[in-house]
């Protein structure tokens, strides 16, 4: 109740408020006297409840009194209504109550030091949580709300706790070995690759392997090695009897975008161009299937379109390069699209800039301050950080008469006080007091404590990693300030996306036509969202797992401090925006996730958009061979190489064409949704059974698509 008579909540008075009560309670306690107050009745009830209860009857009773006071809405059905009600399946809904109390548990213990007494905290906290799951809940709520880089890892990275690891089952293989290895020669990096190797069957026969599974596990960008997806890897190692590598890529903020996606397909072109022979493969020939989870879905998807955007630079300017396509790709509840509606557009940041430079404006300087999402410890934080307790240079404290001179009003204009922070330009607050700005934010850092000086703010190197701001812990940073990335052409790639979807519906219609083929049944289909549609991630933003404002921080790590995407057109960014001309030269691709994913709208979206490509490609090319392509000009621009169709001889496009007439639109795209699952079902074997009937069916899609992909070649 402190904080709410202050104002302004505060963990620290919280903790005050309930020291203060037990205090008083065990000084009333052993102090005072075996009676209760001489208050009306209270000395009769005393006695007649003492004559007729026991001592453990009267604690009992009134624990039950308590509980049923605290729980009366419900006794009395004026409870609200729960969001999650029949939202997932019991199964899935248990194992999310297992994680959330684990996560509460990790998240509480994440500030305690030595690691052994906090691995042990971990699982004592989690034990609560676990049971007191409201509170859960709430812990993870607000944590959550402002999420820092040492709170998503340490709720994240759970499963290398040693307690968790001892009841753990770990699938027994023959190898499991961590990997360091060199870039490619074409690659601008120097920082070797980390990966780890997985692989069941006896070492000996690692040598005669000549298909891979490179694998790009989940974990928002910023957290979790191959080493805590451990479990899932050995599984998958041991049903498809493959080796698996999976790539250690360097997480934001330390590594902010696009170090991971170009270390993901140096980590592939690696493999490719050594046949494997790298990691004691046989180095003869290589099949590679693809995998990621989550963020490593973007990876995943972000080296297929590097690889296709090379191979369109080699046949344009005719260089001998030969870099193969991923026989497959494997995604599970990928993060394709990073457009979350929630960041300031690019012209509305320039009219800010233009009026921060100006100055007219008081308090500006402190919004723009709150935009500059990289100078906090939580990229979410809107507030100040506080700094940590360290020796600083110290200033006169500031006294009891400062802070009644505050509250009076008595200062002169000239007069100020010693401040904690200044600023150029003056944030006004409605004050029904006098009091001077001065005061006001001497109070907010502690009327009693030392003023700091203003030097400390770049001394990070004195900070521990986890009190540092985020643009203080970015270890590589790129030469002249940011990385050398192709733009997309936002309007005029867009506008001639448009043009030639419009040029496709209208060939479709003609051939129609021509053929006699009608619109199915010979009625009119009523379109999805001819009413006001939300997307997943609006729908499910309750989801237990992960949290709208997890993305959105997630979103601000990864990116980091050398960019300001276009989030609309930036298909690097967000594959599902990724050009039709190179989705329909897309491997096949299998595509998983559950029903109530957030990131479900990414799945269903970008497996229709790689249907839409292929059909209209294969349409560009029955018209092409007919000798009616003349008329479509520029505008049927779906070949690999951009606006230069002439180039491909009509044996090459009579070859294409006839690959697309004999698959179907399932050899293109797999597509599985988990009824009533949400995100991260990959981590849950132990706790979700159903979870492992998802590794039966990724193997028998693995053997299909490599068997499909062995009789392609």
């Amino acid at each position: 109740m402190i904080d709410h008579l202050f104002g302004r909540p505060n963990p620290s008075w919280k903790r005050t408020q309930v020291i203060f009560v037990i205090i008083f309670w065990l000084w009333r306690i052993l102090r005072g006297g075996t009676g209760p107050p001489r208050i009306l009745w209270l000395t009769k009830a005393n006695r007649a409840i003492a004559k007729r209860f026991t001592p453990w009857q009267i604690i009992v009773s009134t624990l039950t009194a308590v509980y049923s006071i605290r729980n009366l809405d419900k006794l009395l059905g004026l409870n609200a209504p729960e969001p999650l009600a029949r939202l997932y399946s019991p199964a899935y809904y248990r194992a999310t109550w297992i994680v959330t109390g684990l996560d509460a548990g990790f998240a509480t213990a994440m500030s305690i030091r030595p690691k052994w007494i906090r691995d042990i905290a971990s699982i004592i906290f989690s034990f609560y949580y676990i049971i007191y799951a409201q509170e859960a809940d709430e812990k993870l709520r607000k944590f959550r709300a402002v999420p820092t880089v040492e709170m998503l890892r340490a709720t994240w990275e759970k499963t290398t706790n040693p307690y968790i690891r001892l009841v753990t089952h770990l699938p027994s293989i023959s190898v499991r070995r961590k990997i360091l290895l060199p870039r490619p020669k074409s690659s601008s990096y120097d920082r070797p690759i980390t990966a780890y190797l997985f692989f069941a069957p006896p070492e000996k026969e690692l040598c005669k392997a000549t298909e891979l599974i490179l694998e790009f596990p989940g974990g928002g960008f910023v957290a979790m090695s191959p080493e805590h997806h451990e479990e899932r890897l050995r599984m998958w190692a041991v049903s498809t009897g493959r080796p698996v590598l999976a790539i250690d890529y360097g997480k934001a903020p330390e590594y902010p975008y696009p170090f991971a996606r170009d270390e993901a397909f140096d980590s592939y072109r690696l493999m490719v161009e050594s046949c494997g022979k790298l990691i004691g493969m046989s180095g003869k020939k290589l099949a590679v299937i693809i995998s990621g989870d989550s963020a490593g879905g973007t990876l995943a998807l972000n080296v297929v379109i590097k690889t296709l955007e090379l191979r369109q630079l080699a046949s344009t300017s005719h260089q001998p390069i030969n870099l193969p396509l991923p026989t497959a790709v494997v995604l599970n509840y990928a993060a394709l699209d990073f457009n979350f509606t929630s960041w300031m557009s690019g012209d509305n940041l320039r009219v800010l800039r233009s009026e921060q430079s100006s100055g007219n404006i008081p308090g500006l300087k402190e919004l723009a301050d709150q935009k500059d999402h990289l100078k906090h410890v939580s990229p979410l934080s809107m507030v100040r950080d506080k700094k940590p307790s360290q020796k600083r240079t110290i200033k006169r404290r500031s006294s009891w008469k400062d802070t009644i001179k505050g509250f009076s009003g008595g200062e002169s204009e000239g007069q100020t006080q010693p401040s904690a922070r200044s600023s150029s330009s003056h944030l006004r607050t409605p004050s029904k007091s006098g009091r001077s700005t001065a005061a006001r934010r001497a109070n907010e850092e502690g009327a009693l404590a030392d003023a700091e000086s203003d030097s400390d703010d770049s001394d990070f190197g004195t900070r521990k990693e986890e009190d540092r701001p985020i643009s203080a812990r970015i270890l590589y940073k790129y030469p002249n300030g940011q990385p050398d990335l192709p733009r997309s052409n936002s309007a005029l790639e867009k506008q001639q996306e448009e043009l030639s979807i419009a040029i496709a519906q209208a060939d479709t219609t003609a051939i129609r036509a021509i053929t006699g083929k009608e619109v199915e049944g010979g009625r009119k289909r009523e379109l999805l969202g001819t009413r006001l549609t939300m997307t997943s991630r609006t729908g499910y933003f309750q989801d237990r797992i992960i949290s709208p404002s997890m993305m959105r921080a997630m979103a601000i790590l990864y990116i980091g401090p050398h960019r300001n995407p276009d989030f609309a057109t930036d298909y690097h960014i967000s594959p599902i925006l990724a050009p039709s001309h190179l989705l329909a030269q897309f491997p096949p691709l299998l595509m998983q996730c559950g029903e109530k994913d957030p990131f479900v709208d990414d799945t269903v979206i970008f497996a229709g958009r790689v249907r839409e490509a292929k059909r209209a490609r294969k349409t560009e090319l029955d018209l092409a061979l007919s000798g009616k392509s003349a008329r479509f000009g520029e505008s049927l621009r779906m070949s690999s190489v951009e606006g230069h169709q002439d180039s491909k001889t009509m044996a090459e496009m009579k070859k294409e064409r006839d690959k697309l007439v004999g698959e179907s639109e399932s050899d293109w795209v797999q597509m599985v949704l988990f009824s009533e699952w949400s995100h991260g079902y990959l981590q849950m074997p132990t706790l979700l059974s159903e979870a492992k009937a998802v590794r039966v069916l990724c193997r028998h899609a693995i053997e299909t698509l490599l068997m499909n992909g062995t009789a392609g070649h």
